[in-house]
């Protein structure tokens, strides 16, 4: 057997539901409900307000330092701009040592 579904209940399905839930609620569906008092609190330690703050201040420095960016274009147009195979083989190394790899 197979079951459409579109959002639509069945009517003996929506019977069920209107019944289960007048008996085990005592009252109508449509009763209004009387909301919960909100009691619930929230205390933030000093190290919270914190790493908050820190939060706050890594997200105001830019990603990109763009005077070393500016630097570094400079030495290319002019051709000045060396690089150390040894030292880049080097970082590599490390940097593949750290991954675990």
């Amino acid at each position: 057997m197979s079951q459409r579904i579109d959002g639509t209940a069945t009517s003996a399905v929506a019977d069920l539901y209107r019944a289960t839930s007048r008996t085990a609620t005592g009252a109508s569906p449509s009763a209004p409900v009387a909301a919960a008092a909100a009691t619930d609190t929230v205390r933030l330690t000093g190290d919270a307000v914190n790493l908050h703050q820190l939060d706050k201040t890594l997200a105001s420095i830019p990603v990109v330092d763009q005077g070393r960016v500016a630097a570094i274009k400079q030495a290319l147009a002019e051709g000045s701009y060396k690089l150390d195979p040894a030292a880049i083989a080097d970082r590599l190394g490390h940097f593949e040592w750290q991954l675990g790899t």
